[in-house]
């Protein structure tokens, strides 16, 4: 007879020893007389799902949760099942399928009804409630483990008594890679629907504090068309998390060029022929410039972290903004460390009618962090002024250098509306141009303003900023034919901007080169489709009036370089869809999406010259969709420490996507 055969076990009549009853009461394998001939019907223990006998002891077993050794005797002829269920008791506590406790099967006269009940496929409210977990594990990156902790599993008891809950073994070997499949299968879905086969990626690297592992992430964008039922055509932007790689944090250009070119050619082995990479948009660190130039693939650099390497190093060459941006600092610091500041700071803000607003601090990584401390402080001013007179604020704040606050935030302002545009969900590289030119505007006009030009500091802070502004953008500005001038040509809100910034050969000169990529298509279609007709397109949306973007210094020149540019719009008009499109004047709002409010509905009348847009439009001008996956500004964070760093991409992949495909 084997080892783990079970036979019936009568009842116990005395429980006077607990370990002894509940040893009894799931003793098997007990020795049958061997002069019986009657073949006796086996039953196996649900334990054993949980167990592996040892290849070289047959006395022991190999727990498959923790790989720890059980013994189940020294009997060869008399084994029991005792320690295993002991040891899953003590140590899985919450294994998947284990419905009691030792109390409970010490009271059950015998087991013939298992103690573990296996998983029922057709229960849907059981797999629902696994599945709600698996997700929330997967939203809130949380360890596997969290699903054992006592908390947790009490709450469970509570809203589910009936429910009983899987081991975190359970959720990390099949629930979340599950889930991860149906989300990588959505997201192939869309790329099966992608216009124009362009994907556009950006690639960010995270660091965590004393850790020896960083985090390569990839993300794509692109466009698909939807065809409703009733034959309605749609278009869309789409962006989707491609993956995520644990990396040493000694890596080189070659390792983040390997780790990208794998995780490209994984989906393009998933979708051949439907996914050609764009341009792979990343910060301005030499490493990741370094990856992509060796790459073969077009590289744009991050605005918004031009924009940050801008204002940070105009402000470090300006003795004194760093100081009053470091009494600001010391002011914030010292109500966060102190309850009693915080309440004296609430007791005055009530006795002058001031809004709520708590004090924050910056953060290193996020120049604009500066910006915000500095305008909460000095919407407390008058508070904080009483307040210095009664206790110690880490120093006096004189009256000119609130004047200096004041100052210094007007100067900064354009810059955060500018790092808001670009880094908002519909941004395209054809924002870049306009931006500069709107932050070039906005300087000029600050130069002029007396509050600035007053002070000695502020001024020389807009003089540098403005020949940092040249210095970091001074590639966009190269040659009249490269991506950042097609892109800006092929946006209806900004069309005419690259003639009034090129002369009039370059102009043409940028026209023909978008003419060039037009005929190809063109003849791409006569070669694939020759004949097909196109889909009809969906009504274009009604353009919204410029005038509904909230006015400020950078809008206002935004909206001025647009109203003047439109001026000599009759001026350059003469062949293809692309003379037609710049001939027409119907303005667009520049809050719009030009993909969506325009192209969409110029799909039919104009399709070359419409994929040919999408191909740039498509492509957002920084890479904050990848480095804002974990990122706070201070650190990378998956958010407990206790997860493991190879379960991390599973997990935001899942995370990421699942909001972007529910």
């Amino acid at each position: 007879m084997d080892a783990h055969d079970i036979v019936k076990v009568e009842d116990i009549k005395d429980c006077g020893d607990a370990a002894a009853a509940a040893a009894a009461c799931d003793q098997q394998d007990e020795v049958c007389d061997t002069s019986t001939t009657k073949q006796q019907r086996r039953k196996k223990s649900a334990i054993w799902k949980y167990f592996t006998i040892c290849d070289d002891d047959v006395t022991k077993v190999l727990c498959n949760i923790c790989k720890r050794v059980v013994g189940r005797g020294k009997n060869v002829g008399h084994l029991t099942t005792s320690n295993m269920h002991n040891h899953i008791y003590y140590k899985h506590r919450n294994v998947a399928g284990i419905r009691g406790t030792q109390s409970s099967r010490r009271s059950q006269p015998t087991p013939t009804t298992p103690a573990y009940e296996a998983d029922r496929p057709g229960h849907t409210v059981t797999q629902t409630i696994t599945d709600s977990v698996g997700e929330m594990i997967s939203m809130d990156l949380l360890p596997y483990s969290f699903v054992e902790n006592k908390g947790f599993c009490k709450l469970m008891k509570v809203v589910a008594p009936h429910y009983t809950l899987p081991a975190g073994i359970h959720f990390s070997n099949e629930v979340v890679p599950q889930l991860h499949q149906r989300v990588t299968s959505k997201v192939t879905e869309s790329l099966v629907d992608i216009e124009g086969n362009v994907v556009h990626c950006t690639a960010d690297i995270w660091t965590r504090k004393f850790s020896t592992n960083s985090y390569l992430s990839l993300t794509g964008h692109w466009f698909v068309q939807k065809i409703s039922a009733r034959g309605a055509v749609t278009h869309t932007r789409v962006s989707a998390l491609l993956g995520m790689k644990v990396i040493d944090t000694e890596y080189t250009p070659a390792e983040i060029l390997q780790h990208l070119l794998g995780l490209v050619e994984e989906w393009q082995a998933v979708v051949p022929h439907r996914f050609t990479v764009g341009f792979i948009v990343t910060n301005n660190t030499s490493n990741m410039v370094k990856a992509v130039s060796d790459s073969g693939f077009e590289h744009i650099r991050c605005m918004a972290h031009s924009i940050h390497l801008i204002v940070t190093g105009a402000i470090e060459e300006c003795h004194g903004v760093v100081t009053a941006i470091n009494t600001a600092r010391r002011i914030t610091n010292t109500l966060h460390m102190s309850t009693k500041s915080v309440a004296k700071l609430h007791e005055i803000r009530e006795r002058l009618g001031l809004a709520e607003a708590a004090l924050t601090h910056d953060v290193p990584t996020r120049w604009n962090t500066v910006l915000f401390m500095l305008q909460r402080l000095l919407k407390q001013k008058k508070a904080l002024i009483d307040m210095s007179a009664e206790m110690d604020l880490g120093g006096s704040v004189a009256e000119h250098q609130w004047t200096r606050m004041e100052a210094i935030v007007k100067v900064l302002e354009p810059f955060e509306e500018a790092t808001r545009t670009v880094c908002q969900d519909d941004a395209s590289i054809s924002s870049v141009i306009p931006c500069i030119q709107a932050l070039r505007a906005a300087l000029n006009e600050l130069i002029a303003n007396k509050d600035v030009s007053d002070l000695l500091e502020t001024r020389k802070l807009v003089g540098l900023l403005q020949s940092h502004l040249e210095e970091h953008f001074e590639h966009v500005f190269e040659t009249p034919t490269n991506t950042y001038f097609k892109a800006t040509l092929l946006d209806p809100r900004f069309k005419i901007m690259p003639m009034a910034l090129l002369s009039q050969l370059d102009f043409e000169r940028l026209k023909a080169a978008v003419t060039v990529e037009v005929e190809e298509l063109l003849e791409q279609d006569r070669m694939l489709s020759a004949g097909e007709a196109g889909s009809s397109s969906a009504p274009a949306e009604e353009s919204e009036d410029t005038s509904s973007k909230p006015t400020s210094l950078f809008w206002g020149a935004m909206q001025s370089l647009v109203a003047n540019n439109a001026a000599s719009l009759s001026k350059t008009v003469t062949s293809l869809g692309l003379e037609t499109y710049l001939a027409e004047s119907s303005p667009q709002s520049l809050a719009s999406d030009p993909l969506s409010s325009y192209w969409s509905a110029k799909m039919a009348q104009h399709p070359a010259l419409a994929r040919v847009a999408v191909k740039y439009l498509a492509c957002p001008p920084t890479s904050v969709s990848s480095e804002m996956l974990l990122s706070t500004g201070e650190d990378a964070v998956a958010p407990d420490y206790r997860l493991l760093p190879a379960d991390v991409p599973q997990l935001v992949f899942t995370k990421y996507n699942l909001a972007k495909f529910p």
